[in-house]
């Protein structure tokens, strides 16, 4: 039960991170969620770029160079910053949604 017991904590902590992550997110102003956002565009940008250098080395050394397990856990970081930009996207268009159109000094 070893293995099972660390899978169901991992697990408690990751399910108890996002619901605390989403009120903090939920708890932002728009100005705030904008400067989040931005902030995962820097992010994913910099892993991006370190994954395309990572497979130019590979490409060069025939393949070798790159540790294969880094460049998997770059491409699962861009995968999981883009799910997290798109989450932000939609955190922020939800306000206005709910709102209806905006009026002049919103």
């Amino acid at each position: 039960m070893g293995g099972d017991g660390s899978e169901f904590l991992q697990r408690d902590f990751s399910e108890t991170y996002e619901r605390y992550h989403v009120e903090s997110l939920q708890n932002m102003s728009k100005q705030e969620l904008v400067k989040e956002y931005l902030e995962l565009e820097k992010c994913l940008s910099r892993m991006e770029e370190e994954n395309n250098r990572l497979r130019m080395e590979s490409k060069k050394a025939g393949g070798e160079a790159a540790d294969p397990a880094r460049v998997q856990a770059l491409e699962r970081e861009v995968d999981r910053l883009r799910a997290e930009n798109l989450r932000l996207l939609r955190e922020q268009e939800l306000p206005r949604q709910e709102k209806g159109p905006c009026k002049p000094g919103e």
